[in-house]
């Protein structure tokens, strides 16, 4: 996908990439408001993964979005918390996007997860790259305050990720940097810094433009993870 047109970026890019490792039928989505419940919107992944998937279930922690939810009529929709749900059904995907910074105890949500995978199932996340070129600069420019958002607790790398993947019985069966900007954002200096890297994308090395990893996780011990099967959209 071509994602540096025009002044700004392709802001599908992540919700792309997630939805490309999903693999059906079952799918549970962790964090499902994704902060606003926005279902007009391309980037919001619940309703994506809903008109695609069979039986796709949603938790997230807020009882004012879940019931914004079920009204309208995302009714596989509860209030749980991603470190301590416990649900009867199992799945073959997992999917997480963005929601393990926010976590005071990462390694918990993990556990969670894999107790709640189908045989073969996979676990799929986002979590922003804390060596991309805007986080380096915000951390240099508003040293000692190194995080843009303060609800965030934790950066992960490919490294401490299967780190704290194999600690908690799990495999990363492969990972990638993606671009995750959102030209639209009330921040003037974020607009103006997105506007910039797009006009300078080609010479810029792409660890460095990269702003999100996407990781695709497994039970270790299971076989390695090949590519998803293209799934029919539900009519």
């Amino acid at each position: 996908m071509e994602i540096g047109r025009g002044n700004g970026y392709d802001s599908r890019m992540r919700a792309d990439r997630i939805l490309a490792e999903v693999r059906g039928p079952r799918v549970l989505d962790v964090g499902c408001a994704s902060t606003n419940v926005r279902p007009d919107s391309p980037r919001w992944i619940h309703r994506r993964l809903v008109e695609r998937f069979e039986r796709v279930w949603g938790i997230d922690r807020s009882v004012e979005n879940v019931a914004r939810m079920r009204e309208a009529d995302y009714r596989r929709t509860i209030v749980a918390d991603a470190m301590e749900f416990a649900l009867t059904e199992r799945f073959d995907t997992i999917v997480a996007g963005e929601v393990i910074e926010h976590l005071e105890n990462p390694g918990r949500f993990l556990d969670r997860a894999r107790d709640h995978l189908a045989p073969g199932g996979r676990i799929v996340l986002t979590t922003p790259y804390p060596f991309a070129l805007f986080n380096v600069l915000y951390a240099f420019l508003k040293y000692p305050k190194t995080c843009e958002n303060e609800d965030h607790v934790v950066w992960l790398c490919p490294r401490t990720m299967e780190e704290l993947a194999r600690r908690r019985g799990l495999a990363v069966d492969r990972w990638e940097a993606v671009e995750d900007y959102k030209p639209e954002s009330d921040s003037r200096p974020y607009r103006w810094f997105v506007r910039g890297l797009g006009a300078i994308r080609p010479v810029v090395p792409k660890r460095l433009r990269c702003n999100a990893l996407l990781f695709v996780l497994r039970k270790v011990g299971e076989a390695e993870i090949s590519e998803p099967r293209p799934t029919a959209a539900r009519r």
